[in-house]
């Protein structure tokens, strides 16, 4: 199959997906990597699979893309290329080694700098999504889920990449988001909106303030993005219900307890402090 003819059939690709029920999200993203690809092919070239490989050396070599980037253009590609009936031109994803340490955990000291800061820099909407993301371990897109109406209970039933679950709400953050939004008169919808009001604040917006908010308290950026917030709450509750991993799962939404046990991982440091508290005499 020729490259134009790929070009042809990308938007009947995208509107099956649809019809399928992926998410928005996913969509994009199919969109983005395998358009990135079909430009990338010369005018008129032929595909097989020796060219997918070559682009999968192009994104490695000369983009020099993470891999986990890599894998997930790859995904993508490999899914529209068996839709387009040529699945003999799939190829393999990158293998990744999984690492025993993660070096570029948030600490709980770090958490507690960050609000601190975002209170005196005035973000307080900031410093309550910070604290929604860490009581929580919720994953950013459910923060549109805190909404006035569902705040009243401790419990808010969503419905996130096809699953359904129920995220638990401490009895003190439900009080102070209720205090927030009487305090800022929000008496109906989502409790951290954008200019325009009733819709749901930009991820990259709540990414950048925290980033700022980082520089200020002079945290590590590249521990401060909503999933580290998600990590840190796995690790609070792991610390205090040392065992619980399957009920840990369940909290976090996962299907697999392998995907959990990736949120259990200590950093180097935390591990050497464990290894000197052991008494060998």
């Amino acid at each position: 199959m020729k490259k134009e003819e790929m070009k042809e059939k990308l938007p009947l690709f995208l509107l099956e997906q649809s019809e399928d029920e992926k998410a928005q999200n996913t969509l994009k993203k199919y969109s983005r990597n395998i358009e990135s690809f079909l430009e990338w092919l010369p005018d008129g070239a032929e595909v097989e699979k020796t060219i997918v490989i070559d682009y999968k050396s192009y994104l490695l070599n000369e983009k020099h893309f993470r891999t986990n980037t890599i894998n997930n253009y790859i995904i993508s590609i490999n899914k529209f290329l068996y839709w387009c009936g040529a699945e003999n031109c799939k190829v393999k994803q990158l293998k990744k080694q999984h690492a025993a340490s993660n070096s570029e955990i948030l600490s709980l000291a770090d958490y507690k700098r960050l609000l601190r800061f975002a209170r005196r820099m005035g973000q307080e909407d900031t410093y309550l999504i910070m604290k929604i993301l860490a009581m929580t371990g919720i994953r950013i897109e459910e923060l549109s889920f805190f909404t006035v109406e569902n705040v009243k209970s401790n419990y808010i039933h969503v419905r996130n990449k096809g699953k359904e679950r129920s995220i638990i709400i401490r009895q003190d953050l439900a009080r102070e988001l209720r205090a927030y939004c009487r305090d800022k008169g929000i008496k109906s919808g989502v409790i951290f909106y954008c200019a325009t009001k009733g819709k749901m604040m930009a991820k990259s917006t709540i990414w950048r303030r925290m980033q700022r908010i980082a520089g200020v308290a002079r945290v590590s950026k590249n521990k401060v993005h909503a999933h580290s917030f998600r990590h840190l709450f796995a690790k609070m509750f792991l610390e205090e219900y040392n065992g619980s991993i399957a009920e840990l799962a369940d909290i976090l939404g996962h299907n697999s307890l392998e995907t959990t046990r990736i949120y259990a991982k200590t950093t180097d440091e935390e591990k050497r402090r464990k290894l000197e508290r052991i008494k060998f005499q």
